[in-house]
Protein backbone atom coordinates (compact mmCIF):
# COMPACT_ATOMS: atom_id res chain seq x y z
CA UNK A 1 0.00 0.00 0.00
CA UNK A 2 1.41 3.60 -1.08
CA UNK A 3 3.02 5.01 2.25
CA UNK A 4 1.50 8.53 2.04
CA UNK A 5 -2.16 6.48 1.72
CA UNK A 6 -1.12 4.87 4.93
CA UNK A 7 -0.24 8.23 6.63
CA UNK A 8 -3.66 9.73 5.84
CA UNK A 9 -5.40 6.59 7.35
CA UNK A 10 -3.91 6.80 10.21
CA UNK A 11 -3.89 10.52 10.70
CA UNK A 12 -7.98 10.78 10.21
CA UNK A 13 -8.25 7.52 12.73
CA UNK A 14 -6.28 9.37 15.29
CA UNK A 15 -7.94 12.48 14.79
CA UNK A 16 -11.60 10.34 15.40
CA UNK A 17 -9.86 8.50 18.36
CA UNK A 18 -9.14 12.06 19.83
CA UNK A 19 -12.44 13.95 19.13
CA UNK A 20 -14.10 10.64 20.67
CA UNK A 21 -12.16 11.29 23.85
CA UNK A 22 -12.95 14.96 24.08
CA UNK A 23 -16.44 13.73 23.38
CA UNK A 24 -16.80 11.27 26.06
CA UNK A 25 -14.99 13.36 28.14
CA UNK A 26 -17.60 16.52 27.82
CA UNK A 27 -19.92 12.82 28.67
CA UNK A 28 -18.70 12.50 31.85
CA UNK A 29 -18.26 15.98 32.78
CA UNK A 30 -21.52 17.48 32.07
CA UNK A 31 -24.64 15.38 31.03
CA UNK A 32 -23.11 12.66 33.58
CA UNK A 33 -21.55 14.32 35.97
CA UNK A 34 -19.69 12.56 39.60
CA UNK A 35 -22.19 10.42 41.30
CA UNK A 36 -24.94 10.41 38.96
CA UNK A 37 -23.96 6.46 38.12
CA UNK A 38 -27.35 5.04 40.12
CA UNK A 39 -29.24 7.65 38.72
CA UNK A 40 -28.71 9.14 35.46
CA UNK A 41 -28.17 6.83 32.02
CA UNK A 42 -27.65 8.27 28.23
CA UNK A 43 -28.51 6.01 25.53
CA UNK A 44 -28.30 2.99 27.48
CA UNK A 45 -25.65 3.62 29.14
CA UNK A 46 -24.48 4.50 32.61
CA UNK A 47 -21.11 6.79 33.62
CA UNK A 48 -19.44 3.88 34.53
CA UNK A 49 -20.21 2.55 30.68
CA UNK A 50 -18.91 5.60 29.65
CA UNK A 51 -16.07 5.67 31.18
CA UNK A 52 -15.06 2.43 29.93
CA UNK A 53 -15.85 3.41 26.37
CA UNK A 54 -13.43 6.59 27.07
CA UNK A 55 -10.47 4.49 28.40
CA UNK A 56 -10.61 2.39 25.55
CA UNK A 57 -10.64 5.65 23.12
CA UNK A 58 -7.63 6.53 24.99
CA UNK A 59 -6.05 3.27 24.60
CA UNK A 60 -6.95 2.82 20.65
CA UNK A 61 -5.10 6.74 20.68
CA UNK A 62 -2.07 5.61 22.10
CA UNK A 63 -1.88 2.65 19.55
CA UNK A 64 -2.47 4.78 16.92
CA UNK A 65 0.54 7.39 17.85
CA UNK A 66 2.45 4.19 18.21
CA UNK A 67 1.85 3.37 14.61
CA UNK A 68 2.44 6.78 13.42
CA UNK A 69 5.91 7.06 15.19
CA UNK A 70 7.10 3.85 14.30
CA UNK A 71 6.45 4.78 10.38
CA UNK A 72 8.54 8.40 10.84
CA UNK A 73 11.14 6.95 12.95
CA UNK A 74 14.00 7.20 10.47
CA UNK A 75 13.14 10.73 10.44
CA UNK A 76 12.45 11.49 14.57
CA UNK A 77 15.73 10.09 14.94
CA UNK A 78 17.72 12.04 12.60
CA UNK A 79 16.03 15.44 13.08
CA UNK A 80 16.50 15.15 17.31
CA UNK A 81 19.84 13.60 16.87
CA UNK A 82 20.70 16.48 14.66
CA UNK A 83 19.52 18.85 16.66
CA UNK A 84 21.10 17.65 20.26
CA UNK A 85 24.58 17.06 18.16
CA UNK A 86 23.68 13.27 19.35
CA UNK A 87 24.56 11.64 15.88
CA UNK A 88 27.94 10.98 15.00
CA UNK A 89 27.54 9.01 12.25
CA UNK A 90 25.40 9.50 8.96
CA UNK A 91 23.91 6.06 9.51
CA UNK A 92 22.26 6.53 13.49
CA UNK A 93 20.84 2.98 14.67
CA UNK A 94 17.28 3.13 14.32
CA UNK A 95 16.89 -0.23 16.37
CA UNK A 96 19.26 1.44 19.48
CA UNK A 97 17.52 4.28 19.42
CA UNK A 98 13.62 2.37 19.60
CA UNK A 99 14.95 0.09 22.18
CA UNK A 100 16.30 2.86 24.23
CA UNK A 101 13.16 4.96 23.97
CA UNK A 102 10.96 1.76 24.30
CA UNK A 103 12.66 1.00 27.71
CA UNK A 104 12.18 4.69 28.61
CA UNK A 105 8.93 4.89 27.96
CA UNK A 106 7.96 1.35 29.72
CA UNK A 107 9.89 2.54 32.74
CA UNK A 108 7.73 5.79 32.77
CA UNK A 109 4.92 3.86 32.72
CA UNK A 110 5.54 1.33 35.40
CA UNK A 111 6.55 4.17 37.28
CA UNK A 112 3.49 5.96 37.13
CA UNK A 113 1.40 2.91 37.76
CA UNK A 114 3.16 2.16 41.18
CA UNK A 115 2.92 5.77 42.19
CA UNK A 116 -1.01 5.57 41.71
CA UNK A 117 -1.41 2.34 43.59
CA UNK A 118 0.79 3.04 46.21
CA UNK A 119 -1.00 6.93 46.90
CA UNK A 120 -4.33 5.66 46.35
CA UNK A 121 -6.62 6.49 49.94
CA UNK A 122 -9.43 5.46 50.97
CA UNK A 123 -12.61 8.11 52.25
CA UNK A 124 -13.44 7.14 55.08
CA UNK A 125 -17.00 9.43 54.88
CA UNK A 126 -19.05 8.69 52.27
CA UNK A 127 -19.23 12.49 51.06
CA UNK A 128 -17.99 14.49 48.20
CA UNK A 129 -14.66 16.27 49.14
CA UNK A 130 -15.68 18.95 46.87
CA UNK A 131 -19.01 20.30 49.54
CA UNK A 132 -17.33 22.87 51.82
CA UNK A 133 -18.49 25.65 53.51
CA UNK A 134 -21.38 25.78 56.04
CA UNK A 135 -23.02 23.01 54.08
CA UNK A 136 -19.74 20.64 55.47
CA UNK A 137 -19.77 21.79 59.09
CA UNK A 138 -23.63 20.74 58.85
CA UNK A 139 -22.53 17.42 57.68
CA UNK A 140 -19.63 16.69 60.06
CA UNK A 141 -21.65 16.93 63.08
CA UNK A 142 -23.65 13.96 62.52
CA UNK A 143 -22.24 10.66 62.66
CA UNK A 144 -21.29 9.38 58.74
CA UNK A 145 -19.87 5.87 59.88
CA UNK A 146 -21.09 3.07 57.36
CA UNK A 147 -20.85 0.34 59.83
CA UNK A 148 -24.35 -1.29 60.16
CA UNK A 149 -26.67 0.89 62.57
CA UNK A 150 -28.71 -1.07 65.60
CA UNK A 151 -31.65 -2.47 64.63
CA UNK A 152 -32.77 -3.25 68.59
CA UNK A 153 -36.33 -2.44 68.34
CA UNK A 154 -35.65 -1.60 72.06
CA UNK A 155 -33.89 1.73 71.29
CA UNK A 156 -35.54 4.61 70.11
CA UNK A 157 -34.34 5.83 67.49
CA UNK A 158 -33.49 9.48 66.52
CA UNK A 159 -32.65 11.53 63.35
CA UNK A 160 -28.12 10.35 64.05
CA UNK A 161 -29.46 6.48 63.73
CA UNK A 162 -30.95 7.08 60.38
CA UNK A 163 -29.26 9.69 58.72
CA UNK A 164 -25.80 8.10 57.54
CA UNK A 165 -28.59 5.91 55.23
CA UNK A 166 -29.54 9.07 53.41
CA UNK A 167 -25.76 9.76 52.91
CA UNK A 168 -24.64 6.93 51.78
CA UNK A 169 -27.45 6.39 49.25
CA UNK A 170 -29.26 9.80 48.63
CA UNK A 171 -26.71 12.58 49.00
CA UNK A 172 -25.14 13.17 45.79
CA UNK A 173 -28.74 14.04 44.23
CA UNK A 174 -30.49 15.42 47.44
CA UNK A 175 -27.65 17.19 49.00
CA UNK A 176 -25.75 20.67 49.13
CA UNK A 177 -24.15 20.09 45.63
CA UNK A 178 -27.55 19.01 43.37
CA UNK A 179 -31.08 18.61 45.33
CA UNK A 180 -33.67 17.55 42.81
CA UNK A 181 -36.94 18.30 43.43
CA UNK A 182 -36.02 20.73 45.96
CA UNK A 183 -35.26 18.14 48.26
CA UNK A 184 -32.32 17.32 50.62
CA UNK A 185 -31.65 15.03 53.29
CA UNK A 186 -29.01 16.76 54.99
CA UNK A 187 -32.03 19.15 56.06
CA UNK A 188 -34.14 17.08 58.32
CA UNK A 189 -37.11 19.61 57.84
CA UNK A 190 -37.36 18.98 54.27
CA UNK A 191 -38.91 15.47 55.48
CA UNK A 192 -41.49 16.97 57.36
CA UNK A 193 -42.52 19.83 54.80
CA UNK A 194 -45.41 20.31 52.88
CA UNK A 195 -45.19 22.20 49.57
CA UNK A 196 -48.54 21.28 48.32
CA UNK A 197 -48.20 17.59 48.59
CA UNK A 198 -48.04 15.42 51.59
CA UNK A 199 -44.68 15.06 53.98
CA UNK A 200 -42.41 12.65 53.07
CA UNK A 201 -42.48 11.77 56.46
CA UNK A 202 -45.55 11.28 58.98
CA UNK A 203 -44.17 10.83 62.87
CA UNK A 204 -45.47 7.64 64.06
CA UNK A 205 -47.50 6.85 60.69
CA UNK A 206 -44.68 4.87 58.75
CA UNK A 207 -47.55 3.08 56.50
CA UNK A 208 -48.82 6.33 55.82
CA UNK A 209 -45.60 8.54 54.93
CA UNK A 210 -44.24 8.69 51.19
CA UNK A 211 -41.08 8.12 51.79
CA UNK A 212 -41.60 4.56 52.71
CA UNK A 213 -43.22 3.51 49.70
CA UNK A 214 -40.43 5.83 47.78
CA UNK A 215 -37.09 3.65 49.45
CA UNK A 216 -39.11 0.43 49.52
CA UNK A 217 -39.79 0.41 46.08
CA UNK A 218 -43.72 0.83 45.70
CA UNK A 219 -43.99 3.95 43.91
CA UNK A 220 -43.98 2.48 40.01
CA UNK A 221 -45.02 5.75 39.22
CA UNK A 222 -41.68 7.82 40.11
CA UNK A 223 -38.72 7.95 37.83
CA UNK A 224 -36.01 6.25 38.55
CA UNK A 225 -37.89 3.51 40.81
CA UNK A 226 -34.72 1.09 41.25
CA UNK A 227 -32.08 3.85 41.74
CA UNK A 228 -34.71 5.07 45.01
CA UNK A 229 -34.98 1.41 46.62
CA UNK A 230 -32.91 0.86 49.46
CA UNK A 231 -32.16 -2.26 51.12
CA UNK A 232 -34.80 -4.25 53.36
CA UNK A 233 -32.72 -3.68 56.72
CA UNK A 234 -32.36 -0.15 56.04
CA UNK A 235 -36.08 0.21 55.15
CA UNK A 236 -36.86 -1.60 58.22
CA UNK A 237 -34.94 1.22 60.60
CA UNK A 238 -36.51 3.84 58.99
CA UNK A 239 -39.63 2.30 59.30
CA UNK A 240 -39.12 2.39 63.31
CA UNK A 241 -37.44 5.81 63.42
CA UNK A 242 -40.77 7.17 61.84
CA UNK A 243 -43.32 4.92 63.94
CA UNK A 244 -41.02 5.75 67.05
CA UNK A 245 -41.84 9.68 66.23
CA UNK A 246 -39.50 10.61 63.70
CA UNK A 247 -36.98 12.67 66.09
Amino acid sequence: MNRTLVNIIIDLVATLLFLGMIATGYLLRFPLPPGSNKTLTLWGLSRHQWGDIHFWISLGLLAVLVIHLALHWNWIVTVIGKRCHLIKTSQPSLVRSAIWTLGVFIALCIAFGWLAQRDVKEIHQPICSSVSGKDQINIQKHDLHTAEPSTSQDKTLVWDDVYPIFVTNCLDCHGPQKHYAGFRVDHLDDFFKNDGNSSLVLPGQSSQSPLIAIISGGRADMAMTESHKLSDSEVSLITTWIDQGAK
